[in-house]
């Protein structure tokens, strides 16, 4: 849920001026947003993602960071997505307070208190930034969409689920979609 100020947007000197309550927070478009807590089945995958993405992106001559590393892109002041990848040519920046410009690929994994936040909110945000891949993980569903960036707008590239193999086209590369979602039935059943 948005908290919007009466007087003006919120800004990222409103954000560091706000008391350590423990939470974590992003500002888009103006409005802060409060971010709830990842549960056990959202941690298990973006460990698994980064254990395969790793080689991948290292291959490419790339980096990998994960939230809590702020990103900030147009609209965004800050926002924190699960995992970023920069790669080499990329228009993203790294800067000691967090990555400035759009990364080569965000990947957001859904829970279920950050579905809408996510899947209109972030993909809006993230296509106009030019954001060239983004991933929707989906720990409930065992799916992850890829979309890919068309003209300030992200696009569907397809969805994986079952047995499948996640083909990425910015990474050019594969992997089996059940190391995404693997240990999480182990977790569900002390949820």
């Amino acid at each position: 849920m948005a908290l919007r100020k009466p007087d003006a947007p919120w800004t990222y000197d409103d954000l560091l001026a706000l008391p350590d309550d423990g939470k974590r927070y992003e500002i888009i478009e103006g409005a802060l947003y409060e971010m709830t807590g990842p549960n056990t089945a959202h941690g298990a995958a973006v460990m698994n993602l980064i254990a395969a993405l790793l080689p991948l992106v290292a291959a490419l001559g790339g980096r990998l960071f994960t939230a809590p590393v702020d990103l900030f892109v147009r609209g965004a002041n800050p926002v924190q997505p699960d995992i970023m990848a920069l790669l080499p040519g990329g228009l993203a920046v790294v800067e000691r307070r967090g990555v400035e410009g759009p990364p080569d690929l965000v990947i957001e994994v859904i829970s279920p208190s950050n579905r809408d936040h996510d899947t209109h909110t972030k993909r809006a945000l993230y296509g106009c930034a030019g954001v060239r891949e983004y991933w929707l993980v989906d720990p409930d569903a065992r799916a992850l969409e890829i979309l890919t960036l068309d003209r300030a707008a992200l696009h569907s590239y397809g969805t994986f689920s079952g047995d499948a193999i996640v083909t990425s086209p910015l990474l050019e590369a594969a992997f089996s979609l059940g190391l995404v979602f693997a240990g999480i039935d182990a977790d569900r059943a002390t949820e």
